[in-house]
């Protein structure tokens, strides 16, 4: 059977999701192409070719007409892409069309029959958001799309939301949330520069990209809240912070003795896995987050606790598999009290982390993408 494999999308953990695909679609002896921004890293059985998409733009936050024109701009830029994709399948001409993320590919306002008109070939994919707001006819969305006769099965990864996408197509799969588990970087200036400022004070590390969605302000709050002298706060990662909130962020920094701000892109996965490995514990009480988040894999995997917000995807999981603790979104007296139980009162169970890894290991994709294989026609 002949894949291709598409992504649009230069983000690091995206890149890893569509390398893997690739990967897995090759070994399981399928012809494999990769249609994505990057194709180093890829075995040599994967034919690549970069991709030709237009970016979406990002929606302007507090600016509702603002937010509407970019809204419909971003609809038609989706079916740009689809045109041009079209125009490169014509060439391969797969058996299947895998996509990476649907969440960017996929029309938000279109007529169903121009979609497969624009993708006349049977697809699957991931849709990494897929805990959505209630569906509203006529309103940009892209599960609509889902129902169309060329899709073959649709993969997501929080298991909470399979009920509510069942209305839109029977096959839905979940997917681990595999992450990147290259060995530590140890020669990695920041984590230097890390074991040099917490001189053995627990580390609490909030990694990847930061914005205010990441829980910055929980964790700020948290911090006058804890004792200098025990605990060190670690931010670190590629900023989409305005000037001046990155301005405020770096002045707090460096009006404490336990903070170290770093708003630069993490270089690579072995980088993110060494301050993962030298933290003591690993914030991610993100607001209002509804998806699965692969930093819980990763944390799993290198055997560390997790805090995350409490009764979402994140929140469940990490109750039900007991892999760290839940905290109110905007509650900075507990979540300073979960930080210090979490680092010198809780034991961890360390089964916990295993029985949480295993769920999410990269080998379950063959499992999940022989049963897309047993739909194509």
């Amino acid at each position: 059977m002949k894949v291709t494999v598409i992504d649009c999308s230069v983000s690091g953990h995206r890149e890893t999701y569509y390398k893997q695909f690739a990967q897995t679609w090759a070994g399981m002896g399928h012809e494999t192409s990769l249609i994505a921004p990057d194709g180093k890293g890829v075995q040599e059985t994967v034919a690549f070719q970069p991709v030709s998409a237009l970016p979406l733009l990002p929606l302007p936050a507090g600016k509702p007409l603002q937010k509407r024109l970019v809204v419909l701009r971003n609809a038609v830029i989706r079916l740009r892409n689809l045109y041009r994709l079209r125009r490169s399948l014509q060439r391969l001409k797969p058996d299947l069309v895998f996509f990476a993320c649907l969440d960017d590919m996929l029309p938000t306002l279109a007529p169903l029959w121009l979609f497969n008109l624009l993708l006349p070939y049977q697809w699957s994919g991931l849709l990494v958001q897929s805990a959505l707001p209630p569906y509203h006819r006529g309103m940009p969305d892209t599960r609509p799309f889902l129902r169309s006769k060329n899709c073959v099965g649709v993969g997501i990864l929080n298991e909470y939301s399979a009920k509510d996408l069942e209305t839109f197509q029977r096959h839905i799969l979940l997917f681990p949330d595999f992450a990147d588990l290259s060995a530590p970087a140890t020669n990695y200036p920041l984590l230097r520069k890390l074991k040099e400022k917490a001189r053995g004070r627990k580390v609490i590390s909030l990694l990847g990209s930061i914005n205010f969605r990441k829980g910055i302000k929980l964790l700020l709050e948290s911090i006058p809240l804890l004792p200098k002298d025990e605990y060190f706060f670690l931010i670190a990662g590629k900023s989409s912070l305005t000037a001046q909130q990155e301005n405020d962020l770096r002045a707090f920094g460096e009006s404490r003795n336990n903070c170290l701000f770093s708003l630069e892109k993490i270089p690579d996965e072995s980088c993110f896995n060494a301050l993962i490995a030298e933290s003591d514990l690993i914030f991610a009480a993100y607001k209002q987050f509804t998806g699965s988040s692969n930093l819980l894999t990763k944390a799993a995997a290198f055997r560390k606790p997790v805090i995350v917000s409490r009764g979402l995807c994140m929140g469940r999981r990490v109750e039900q598999y007991g892999t760290g603790q839940t905290t109110g979104e905007d509650n900075a007296g507990e979540c300073s009290a979960a930080i210090r139980s979490l680092c010198t009162e809780t034991r961890m169970d360390i089964q916990a982390f295993a029985r949480y890894a295993h769920e999410h290991e990269v080998e379950k994709l063959i499992t999940c993408f022989n049963q897309i294989s047993k739909h194509i026609q």
